[in-house]
C-alpha cells in the first residue's frame, strides 16, 4: 500500500465548484501525498454526485486498489447510505486504508468501525473554499500522515462531571447516527468516548434524536460525551425553550460521566481532526480542554 496515494470521490452529493478539486490536489502535493480523482468525482445525477452506481464504483475502485492509501470524500450531503450495503471490504481488509471525511460520511465510518479498523473525521476538501487556518491544516496533515495529532480549546460552562479521561472515540454526524438505529449498521456505544455533531437541525429535532438516542440504550455505558458544533439551527416558531445544550443535559441527567461541550469539531470553517474507532486521550487544563490522539 502507498500511504501516499490519496483518491478525491464523492460518495454522496454533488460538487457545485470544481475548483475544490485543484486546491485539494494542490494542498495534498504540498503535503507529500500523490492523488487521482475518481472517475464519476465531478458528476451530478439528481441530488447526487453520479448515479448510485457511478458512486459505488468510484468508492469499491479506491477500496480495492493497494495502492491507495487514503481516501478522501471531496464533501458530505446525502447519499452514502444508498450504496454502503454493496461495497465489498474484502480486498479493503487486506490493504486498509484510510477513509476521511465527515457529516454524510458518517455512515462509511460505522461501516467501517464494525470491521475493526480506524478513520478520520475531518475537513473536506469543499470546506478548503472557506479557509481554515493553518493549525487546523496541520493537524489535519499530521492525522492524515499516521502521526500523533493534538489541540486544545476553551472549556465550556455547560460542561459536566468534567475529567481528564480516555477511551475508544466512537460517533460523527448526529442525524446519520439517529438513522441508523436498529439497522445492521448501527454503533456500538458500550465502554466508549461518543461525539455528535449537527447542522441545520431544529431544537424540537435534536431534542427528538437525543431521546432516541436513551431510548436505543446508546448513552447507558459510555465513558463519556464530546459535543461538536451544532451549526445553522433554524429559528422554531414558536420558541422551543431551551438550547441545544439544555437538551443533551436533560437527556443525559440521568447518567455520570463527563460532558464535554463546544469540541472545535464540525460544519464550521475551522473544524478539526478527530480519529473515530482509536483512542483519545481528554485532559482539563485550567480554563482549557486537550484532546490527544495516537492514530493507533
Amino acid at each position: 500500500m502507498n500511504k501516499h496515494l490519496v483518491a478525491l470521490l464523492s460518495p454522496a452529493g454533488y460538487l457545485t465548484d470544481n475548483q475544490v478539486v485543484v486546491q485539494a490536489q494542490n494542498l495534498l502535493r504540498k503535503w507529500g501525498f500523490k492523488s487521482y480523482v475518481a472517475p464519476h468525482a465531478l458528476q451530478q445525477h439528481g441530488h447526487f454526485a453520479g448515479t448510485d452506481a457511478q458512486r459505488l464504483s468510484d468508492l469499491q475502485q479506491a477500496l480495492d486498489n493497494p495502492e491507495v492509501g487514503i481516501i478522501w470524500a471531496l464533501r458530505g450531503g446525502y447519499g452514502s447510505i444508498r450504496i454502503v450495503d454493496k461495497l465489498d471490504f474484502a480486498a479493503f481488509k487486506k490493504h486498509p486504508k484510510l477513509l476521511v471525511g465527515f457529516s454524510d460520511i458518517t455512515i462509511l465510518h460505522n461501516r467501517i468501525h464494525q470491521l475493526g479498523f480506524p478513520s478520520l473525521h475531518a475537513l473536506m476538501p469543499v470546506q478548503l473554499l472557506q479557509n481554515p487556518n493553518d493549525e487546523v491544516l496541520l493537524q489535519t496533515q499530521k492525522a492524515m500522515s499516521g502521526k500523533a495529532f493534538g489541540y486544545e480549546f476553551d472549556r465550556d460552562a455547560h460542561n459536566r462531571n468534567e475529567a481528564s479521561f480516555s477511551g475508544t472515540l466512537v460517533g460523527g454526524n448526529l442525524a446519520n447516527l439517529y438513522s441508523l438505529l436498529g439497522t445492521s449498521l448501527d454503533i456500538d456505544t458500550s465502554n466508549k468516548i461518543l461525539f455528535i455533531e449537527d447542522v441545520g437541525e431544529p431544537l424540537y429535532n435534536i431534542d427528538r434524536m437525543m431521546i432516541a438516542l436513551q431510548k436505543a440504550g446508546k448513552l447507558t455505558s459510555i465513558k463519556a460525551l464530546i459535543v461538536g458544533q451544532f451549526t445553522s439551527i433554524p429559528d422554531n416558531n414558536p420558541v422551543f425553550g431551551k438550547t441545544y445544550q439544555e437538551i443533551i443535559l436533560e437527556h443525559t441527567a440521568s447518567y455520570d460521566f463527563p460532558i464535554i461541550f463546544n469540541a472545535p469539531v464540525g460544519h464550521i470553517t475551522n473544524n478539526y481532526p478527530l480519529m473515530l474507532g482509536a483512542a483519545l486521550q481528554v485532559e482539563i487544563k485550567g480554563n482549557k480542554v486537550d484532546f490527544q490522539q495516537f492514530n493507533k
